[in-house]
């Protein structure tokens, strides 16, 4: 666009109550006076243009070069610009303040704000700036109407083409979709049409919110729908506007519970969890299963020692309050919104309900959620599986209290005294209100037990029931998963310290065999794991309990580190009785196995797990019978056991 140098102006810029149209023949040739006359440049637009409130461009309609389609609006006038900072509040990545504020068609913004700009043309006071209105008015009428006109007649038939998907998916509104299997509402951040190798598609990106151990944030992400003929049932679309969810009062009463799970799970949690979780390393990513397994929610943790999560952006906006404008427009200033207005108010009365539950209780910002934030936020939760020692993703609604063994410690059979020890230190280590520390500060602040003993007398058991009797959770691993050199050793075991002191947790660390006997000088290898492990025992800060086989050749060095030493018995008679009757008794209430039955049973000179293999497995044998357990039961298994097949 040139200037005329001669030209005296008569109107500051964008003040001129006029349009200026313009028209160019192709995108390679520039902007000229428009002449519907004669489709073709005329005369130079020059400073004559500055002064129109509007200024209009036209190019060839792309599906016949003898018509004209209106190619964008440049806004010039400050009266209308003014008008145009109400109509797109809160509209993202536009600003109404530019120079030269243009608007490209089909005019997007102006469709989904349209009934929002009606209303501030109607209720402008000001002459001026309503005639400046009107010159907009009458321009983008044509182009909108039309659309709002096959838009409503394919939502009253709950159906849509793809040509007129953008019609129904505004910035900022709540959408309806499935990811990975779960019902989900997401906020919408944009929407357009875009095409690949495979041909076009629909791209929609979308904002939902997400934890961190602290606080909340919004994570973005995307879905696409492809090209397709004809039109769609809206429920086959992919995505909808949530409102018009066919079942929309119990999608919100779901999401909104989920979304209060999550806010009370963000940070650190011990818990139960039943389904399928999906274990993340940095080699592979996989679905594994578990039953009432223990875990640990820490998103905190699992982003330094796991996977790094997605980076949260600040939530703006806090809870319902709506702006002046929403206020005057009673909320509904959306074009599909009004034209579902009935399904819309339904859905805004269910969140009120909601909101109204919270008045009165304190907000804090960066922790507590709105209504319509509960439903944005993400179904899963990070942390940790102590039954597999994986780094996890969980499924909220499948995360659940712990269903404490309160009778654990109690069955513990143990020498007399030897339970009341235990319980104690471990009692007062878990408080941590003991400071006594050692010259070195840091070193020797942890609590460490050595269970030495047979196999299948209780060792493996009494970490476990002490974790129970403490309510705390325990991290359970065997010595050789630690890695076979020392550096793997080291990290290992320095990961391992870190994490059980940090949650708290008993550390079970199972046949240490290995670790224990005394250093030769004829294995250097074992000599620096060795090594390597009491270096990290010396300043651990919880409670260790390490189980041995054998003991006969135990390295001085440990006898320091170790604050407690259990040697356990091998069962006797009186023993195993008491072994017999616990697992006979649990889960066995019409059992037909008689005390006497029980005190031939104890005779066998057999081992704790050995007992609760053959009670498990003669239990097998009745359900399928559909009998009570009996001694029959028991004793077939003990002749398999045996080898006595006769």
């Amino acid at each position: 666009m040139s200037v005329d140098l001669d030209y005296t102006p008569k109107f500051s810029l964008g003040m001129r109550p006029e349009t200026k149209h313009l028209y160019r023949p192709d995108d390679r040739s520039t902007w000229d006076e428009w002449n519907p006359e004669n489709i073709r440049t005329d005369v130079e637009a020059g400073s004559f243009a500055q002064e129109c409130a509007l200024i209009v461009r036209r190019e060839p309609h792309p599906s016949n070069n003898n018509q004209a389609a209106l190619h964008s609006i440049t806004v010039q006038s400050p009266l209308i610009k003014k008008v145009l900072e109400g109509t797109f509040e809160g509209f993202e990545g536009l600003n109404t303040q530019l120079k030269q504020l243009t608007f490209k068609g089909p005019f997007h913004p102006f469709y989904y704000r349209w009934h929002r700009f009606e209303k501030l043309r109607e209720d402008e006071q000001d002459q001026d700036t309503k005639d400046h209105l009107d010159l907009l008015y009458a321009i983008l009428t044509k182009e909108i109407l039309p659309h709002i006109e096959v838009m409503e007649d394919l939502i009253k038939n709950k159906v849509m083409s793809f040509d007129y998907l953008w019609t129904i998916f505004s910035p900022g509104m709540e959408v309806y979709t499935k990811i990975d299997g779960h019902d989900r509402i997401v906020l919408l951040k944009d929407s357009r049409y875009r095409a690949n190798m495979s041909g076009e598609y629909f791209s929609l990106e979308f904002r939902y919110i997400d934890c961190d151990g602290s606080g909340f944030g919004y994570v973005e992400t995307s879905m696409e729908i492809n090209s397709f003929d004809g039109v769609k049932k809206l429920g086959d679309l992919g995505a909808l506007p949530s409102h018009l969810h066919p079942n929309v009062e119990d999608l919100v009463v779901r999401l909104h519970a989920r979304g209060d799970c999550l806010e009370k799970l963000n940070g650190f949690h011990h818990m139960s969890y039943s389904g399928f979780y999906t274990a993340r390393s940095s080699r592979q990513i996989r679905k594994r299963h578990v039953e009432s397994g223990r875990i640990v929610i820490d998103p905190h943790t699992y982003n330094i020692y796991g996977m790094p999560g997605p980076n949260l952006e600040p939530i703006q906006s806090r809870g319902l309050t709506k702006s002046a404008y929403d206020k005057k427009f009673g909320g509904i200033h959306n074009v599909i919104y009004r034209a579902t207005s009935d399904a819309f108010q339904v859905y805004e009365n269910i969140l009120e309900k909601y909101e109204k539950n919270r008045k009165g209780q304190p907000l804090a910002p960066a922790k507590t959620l709105s209504s319509k934030e509960r439903l944005l936020c993400t179904p899963i939760i990070r942390g940790y599986c102590l039954t597999f020692k994986s780094w996890a993703e969980f499924d909220v609604e499948n995360v659940g209290p712990i269903r404490w063994s309160e009778n654990a410690f109690a069955r513990l059979v143990l020498p007399h005294g030897y339970k009341d020890i235990i319980r104690a230190f471990v009692q007062e280590q878990l408080s941590r209100d003991d400071d006594f520390d050692d010259i070195i500060s840091g070193k020797g602040l942890g609590f460490i037990m050595l269970l030495s003993g047979d196999p299948g007398v209780g060792k493996t058991l009494t970490a476990e029931s002490v974790a129970e009797e403490m309510h705390q959770p325990l991290y359970s691993m065997s010595a050789g998963e630690l890695g076979e050199t020392a550096a793997e050793v080291e990290d290992s075991l320095e990961l391992v310290l870190e994490l059980t002191s940090k949650w708290n947790a008993i550390l079970l660390l199972d046949e240490c065999d290995m670790f224990l006997e005394a250093r030769t000088t004829a294995d250097i290898k074992r000599n620096r794991l060795i090594s390597v492990f009491l270096k990290k025992l010396e300043y651990y800060r919880g409670v260790m309990f390490l189980t041995s086989n054998r003991i006969n050749d135990f390295d001085p060095a440990f006898e320091s580190r170790i604050h407690l030493t259990v040697h356990y018995p091998a069962l006797d008679t009186a023993s195993r009785l008491h072994i017999w009757k616990t697992f006979v008794g649990m889960g066995n209430p019409h059992s037909r196995i008689t005390d006497k039955d029980l005190a031939i049973l104890a005779k066998n000179e057999i081992n704790g797990r050995q007992i609760k293999n053959i009670i498990k497995t003669g239990r097998l044998l009745s359900k399928q019978q559909k009998v009570p357990l009996s001694m029959e039961h028991v004793e077939m298994v003990l002749k398999v056991k045996r080898g006595d097949f006769r």
